[in-house]
C-alpha cells in the first residue's frame, strides 16, 4: 500500500468520525507508512545519500567464485544506490580483461535474506544462476536506485562474485579487484 492511499484513508476516516483523528494506532500505520515511502520519485543522477561505504574483493581469473565478502554497518540504513568498479591487479590471470558484464554478483543481509536473483537462468559456470545478478545491473547508472532498508541494530550485508563463464578449465579473465561502492543514509 503506498503512503497517498494510506493518507486518504485517515482522512475519510477522521472526516466520518472525528475522533479516531488521533487514535494512537492509526498514527502508528501513518508514520509507518511514511517512513517507509519510497514512492518512485527520486533523481537518478544524485540519489540522496550523504555516506559512501565500499568492499573491495580480489578476483582471481582461475577461481569460480570469491569467498563472502561481509560488510557490517554501525546502525540501520537505507541503502539508495550502488557503483561496481574494476581494477585489473598485477600480470596474474587469464588474457581477457574483464568488465562488470561477465562478473556475476550475488548480495544478501545477515547471509540468509538475498537481495538478488536470476533463478530459472541457466549459466555457463554450470547450474543455475540462482541468487546471482550481473555486476553492472548493480550500478546507479542504470535507470533504478534501490531503497534497501536494513533495519537491524548492526546490519551485515554480504556479496560474494563469480565470473559469469566457467573457468575450470584455466583462467580466462585476468586477476581483477572487484570493488562495489554503496550509498547510504541511516533510518531512524
Amino acid at each position: 500500500m503506498n503512503l497517498a492511499y494510506t493518507v486518504l484513508r485517515y482522512i475519510n476516516r477522521a472526516r466520518q468520525r472525528p475522533s479516531d483523528a488521533g487514535d494512537p494506532g492509526l498514527l502508528a500505520i501513518l508514520e509507518k507508512q511514511a517512513t517507509e515511502a519510497f514512492e518512485g520519485i527520486v533523481a537518478l543522477t544524485a540519489p540522496a545519500s550523504p555516506m559512501t561505504w565500499e568492499i573491495n574483493v580480489n578476483m582471481l581469473g582461475a577461481v569460480q567464485t570469491t569467498n563472502r565478502v561481509a560488510f557490517r554497518f554501525p546502525r540501520p540504513v537505507e541503502i539508495t544506490g550502488f557503483f561496481p568498479s574494476l581494477v585489473i591487479a598485477a600480470a596474474g590471470g587469464g588474457a581477457t580483461t574483464p568488465s562488470t558484464d561477465v562478473i556475476a554478483v550475488q548480495m544478501d543481509t545477515d547471509n540468509q535474506n538475498y537481495l538478488t536473483s536470476a533463478d530459472g537462468v541457466s549459466t555457463a559456470a554450470g547450474g543455475k544462476a540462482g541468487p546471482f545478478v550481473t555486476l553492472s545491473a548493480m550500478s546507479v547508472q542504470v535507470p533504478r536506485v534501490v531503497g534497501y532498508k536494513l533495519r537491524n541494530p548492526t546490519p551485515d550485508i554480504g556479496f560474494t562474485f563469480r565470473w559469469k563463464a566457467d573457468v575450470s578449465g584455466g583462467a580466462v579473465f585476468k586477476d581483477t579487484l572487484v570493488s562495489l561502492a554503496m550509498y547510504a543514509r541511516y533510518l531512524g
